[in-house]
């Protein structure tokens, strides 16, 4: 990455993160702050505390899209084999084990379970969780479990922050590790400017999630993607 490039997308993103069109990225840090409040994998009805950590009461476009609606789904396959999601769940969070293995295998485990609940109910019309979105609904689950560390992934904004940040290398497929690692590495470049700082903290809600999250970069990210076009 190169420094020059970086300092000058810092000083764009101070003046548009106060923007209408920045704002509304705002759910995403209320959908972490209750997903914070709500969702712990050892509960009882595992289905309930999923249902009230997915929300968001003003803009549910981050995970429900046209074609296919990934909470619904995993809402029926929670309340139909709880058991086999709360493990697949479990392992997604064991953060001791090495993170392209967990993301694939909770990828894997949910689209071997659907087809099983699409063949044991093929009257059934619910759609699918399709997890060929890019890794993107892995990424949503992960950001609510751990705020700091995740956020929202798919391969075009990685590819897009690489080229436009200077990388000497774009990666040709999905990488999320090394997203993730771009999420801490370019973090300091934010924290160390008192502007941004406070800009951030008027801007959030009282619904959005308060604490260090990687949010702020991801939402760095974003801006760099708009004015790439």
């Amino acid at each position: 990455m190169q420094v020059p490039k970086i300092r000058a997308s810092v000083a764009d993103f101070k003046t548009w993160m106060t923007t209408e069109e920045a704002l509304e990225y705002l759910p995403h840090w209320e959908t972490q702050q209750n997903w914070q409040t709500h969702f712990d994998v050892e509960a009882k009805e595992l289905a309930t505390a999923y249902d009230l950590a997915l929300d968001s009461k003003t803009n549910r476009r981050h995970y429900r899209r046209g074609g296919y609606d990934p909470k619904r789904a995993m809402l029926a396959l929670m309340n139909w084999e709880p058991d086999f999601v709360r493990e697949a769940f479990r392992d997604l969070f064991s953060e001791d084990r090495q993170l392209e293995g967990r993301i694939q295998r909770f990828v894997f485990y949910v689209n071997e379970l659907f087809n099983r609940f699409r063949d044991e109910k093929p009257k059934d019309k619910t759609p699918s969780h399709s997890h060929d979105d890019d890794y993107n609904m892995v990424s949503i689950y992960l950001m609510g479990q751990f705020p700091e560390t995740y956020a929202p992934y798919s391969t075009k904004l990685l590819q897009t922050i690489c080229a436009e940040l200077g990388a000497k290398e774009v990666p040709e497929a999905a990488d999320f590790p090394r997203y993730t690692k771009l999420l801490t590495t370019l973090r300091p470049f934010l924290e160390e400017e008192p502007e941004i700082l406070d800009n951030y903290r008027q801007v959030l809600r009282p619904v959005d999630y308060q604490e260090k999250s990687a949010l702020l970069v991801w939402w760095w990210f974003k801006m760099i993607e708009k004015q790439a076009g």
